[in-house]
């Protein structure tokens, strides 16, 4: 495991621009954090980074957005309000480590669906703009952490 820590919004982003380079149509990453954290703050940087023109905002009311990136789609989750429900038989294993890059907000409720091969990213926050993201392979993406 790997931590990060970001002084900024930009900060985040700056980061998430730097793992994009990694990123490959299939793979999952994992965004777990407390409200404010930066979860969003740090997809959009990702986005940006892999070619998306359209503002990227928090799935929380449709549950996932889709974006075309340069290369391949992003299906973004944010799976807070899946809570009560759960997300089996939603038809999300659809876009998950399909065609495109998975960024999962909240993923403690879609924990059924996730498969062992994905990325964890782990954001805490020490004030206003301070966080920590501690960054943590699994499966066959435990080599990330030594790219970053």
């Amino acid at each position: 495991m790997r931590e990060f820590v970001t002084n900024s919004p930009e900060d985040t982003q700056i980061l998430a621009s730097q793992i994009a380079s990694y990123t490959q149509p299939g793979m999952i990453l994992t965004l777990t954090g407390d409200l404010g954290a930066g979860k969003t703050t740090f997809t959009q940087g990702m986005a940006r980074e892999l070619g998306v023109a359209s503002r990227v905002k928090s799935p929380t009311f449709n549950i996932l957005n889709t974006y075309q990136g340069t290369d391949f789609p992003i299906y973004h989750f944010d799976a807070y309000r899946l809570e009560m429900t759960g997300a089996a038989d939603q038809g999300f294993e659809d876009y998950i480590g399909t065609d495109g890059l998975t960024i999962i907000e909240w993923p403690q409720f879609m924990h059924d669906l996730l498969p062992n091969d994905r990325v964890e990213l782990v954001f805490k926050r020490s004030d206003e703009h301070t966080r920590t993201i501690s960054i943590n392979g699994q499966g066959h993406y435990q080599a990330i952490e030594e790219k970053l």
